[in-house]
């Protein structure tokens, strides 16, 4: 439960984004270039997940129980436990936060008016995918640390595809269309956090052709965990408060995990 997992280290406890002008980051300019994201030492507790994973890879994504098994055991192994794996998504975790915040803005006080409060009035009423870029310093803190590529890189994938989530007119998004945002900003968030810790090894024994295929297999298993175990509801969005925000984001992120972990384990 959302309640067993503690504040990440990026979450200072503050108001989201959209909420108060009062804690309001100072934005820059984005050029939407993607975050070099380095893969981590080599740990004997991420062995079988790698082994597995690399195994999913070379069969150019045919081997779709070695991919079940890899993602299983780097929650149980390489983390020691889905709430593990969740508090590894620390600046995941308050980008969600904050993209959440900011749609709340937008339902509860107009596009607009959150755009100024954020010193981005001037992305108003330009299309949604703009308005997403120059949000990105908003959502995801700037730094140079893993676990922020991570979360920026997700954030990046997902704004790149909201033309196809039905995310385009800001003044009137529906909570289906807020739910769909925020489901796809997760699963990019956990596949590429699976990516960086046990996906090097397949990169390195597959060709191109092979990578794009098992990388589409990745991302359909993933999305589609992520949305088979979502519950939240998102429908009172404009009235949550912001610890109820974290809370919905970390029940996503530890139901998620929870299930793919499951479905590890149903194939031995």
């Amino acid at each position: 439960m959302p309640g067993n997992i503690p504040p990440s280290a990026d979450d200072d406890g503050g108001d989201n984004p959209g909420a108060d002008e009062n804690n309001t980051p100072s934005p820059k300019p984005d050029d939407g270039s993607r975050p070099t994201i380095l893969a981590p030492p080599m740990t004997g507790r991420f062995a079988s997940a790698r082994g597995n994973f690399t195994s999913f890879a070379g069969s150019g994504g045919n081997d779709r129980p070695a991919l079940r098994r890899a993602v299983r055991d780097y929650v149980r192994t390489g983390s020691g436990g889905s709430a593990n794996a969740v508090r590894k998504m620390g600046s995941s975790r308050q980008a969600a936060s904050n993209a959440l915040g900011v749609f709340r803005g937008f339902q509860r006080d107009g596009v607009g008016e959150t755009l100024a409060r954020l010193n981005l009035s001037e992305l108003a009423g330009r299309p949604a995918r703009e308005v997403f870029l120059g949000l990105t310093e908003v959502v995801c803190k700037d730094g140079g640390s893993i676990d922020e590529a991570i979360a920026r890189e997700a954030w990046l994938e997902t704004v790149a595809e909201v033309d196809g989530l039905g995310v385009t007119n800001l003044n009137n998004l529906s909570t289906d269309q807020i739910k769909e945002f925020f489901i796809s900003f997760i699963a990019n968030a956990v596949e590429t956090k699976l990516m960086q810790e046990i996906g090097v090894n397949g990169l390195k024994v597959a060709d191109l052709s092979t990578i794009q295929a098992f990388e589409a297999q990745l991302e359909a298993y993933i999305r589609g965990s992520v949305r088979d175990s979502f519950s939240s509801d998102l429908s009172d969005l404009s009235s949550m408060t912001d610890g109820q925000i974290r809370g919905v984001v970390d029940k996503t992120f530890k139901d998620a995990w929870d299930l793919l972990e499951l479905l590890g384990d149903r194939e031995g």
